[in-house]
């Protein structure tokens, strides 16, 4: 009985000791994994969280986005119109200065230097686009010499001589006293380049005849209809100066009269002007 009691112990003891091998290798084993874990990633255990921003702060900074875009797009139209205004209101005023009794005013004499002009022909579609403000002239035609051209604001140089268009294929609409707008009670002046020049929008003005009719389409689309009733060439100087008196005085039964004025003659080097001026009035019909 003793012996077997004494194999019991000894088997018991033989299990325990097993369970303790078999528990200690695991936690052995554990701890290897672990620090071979550690090893290959030494960051990973000791790399520290990231800080979320809050979801609300998110979209209250894209929020910011759609309203600067409208302010950019706001302040880029404003400026844009700013600048088609500023261009449009230089473009109707090119030319013009202050007004001056009419009775002061030279035939466009020269004083010994080079003006300067553009020689370049607009096109087709620039003679198209062209606007002006409504109660303002547009277009000049004459369809006889075959003309359909711009008409700028033009007003004096040297204080008392009668400017011209910068472009030679402009008409010029004198804005200064004595002169009003086409279709009123009055004498509309209009100055251009050309004559028998071989070049300029009036070069063939001295073959306008008799009877033959201009037109002048206004800002909003209306036609005032003149008849040539005069045509006559004055030489340069104290002629065609005291002509001018005539030239801003309504022709004979009519209430309204447009008056042409252009370059003609013998062209003079040393003044850079030419020997005499064609003047060509019309009757409003």
């Amino acid at each position: 009985m003793t012996s077997i009691n004494k194999y019991k112990k000894k088997g018991a003891a033989k299990v325990e000791n097993t369970a303790k091998s078999i528990t200690t290798k695991k936690v052995e084993n554990k701890t290897k994994k672990s620090a071979e874990s550690t090893t290959k990633n030494p960051a990973k255990s000791s790399k520290p969280k990231k800080m979320k921003l809050p979801i609300m702060r998110r979209l209250h900074i894209r929020t910011l986005y759609p309203i600067a875009g409208a302010v950019v797009t706001l302040l880029a139209f404003f400026f844009i119109r700013v600048a088609l205004w500023e261009h449009s209101y230089l473009a109707a005023k090119e030319g013009s200065e202050r007004d001056v009794v009419s009775s002061t005013i030279e035939v466009n004499e020269g004083n010994g230097t080079t003006e300067e002009i553009d020689s370049t022909e607009p096109t087709v579609q620039e003679v198209q686009e062209y606007i002006v403000a409504p109660d303002k002239p547009r277009y000049l035609n004459i369809p006889y010499l075959g003309i359909h051209a711009r008409i700028v604001e033009i007003g004096l140089k040297n204080q008392s001589e009668m400017a011209t268009p910068y472009n030679i294929f402009d008409v010029g609409w004198y804005t200064g006293s004595g002169s009003v707008l086409p279709g009123q009670d009055g004498v509309s002046i209009m100055n251009a380049h050309g004559g028998n020049l071989g070049y300029g929008i009036f070069r063939n003005l001295p073959k306008l005849p008799i009877g033959e009719t201009i037109r002048i389409e206004m800002g909003d689309g209306r036609v005032f209809t003149y008849k040539v009733v005069e045509s006559v060439i004055k030489n340069l100087g104290d002629e065609a100066n005291q002509y001018m008196s005539t030239a801003f005085t309504p022709v004979a039964g009519a209430s309204s009269t447009l008056c042409l004025i252009t370059c003609t003659g013998d062209g003079w080097d040393s003044s850079q002007t030419y020997s005499q001026r064609l003047l060509v009035r019309g009757a409003r019909q």
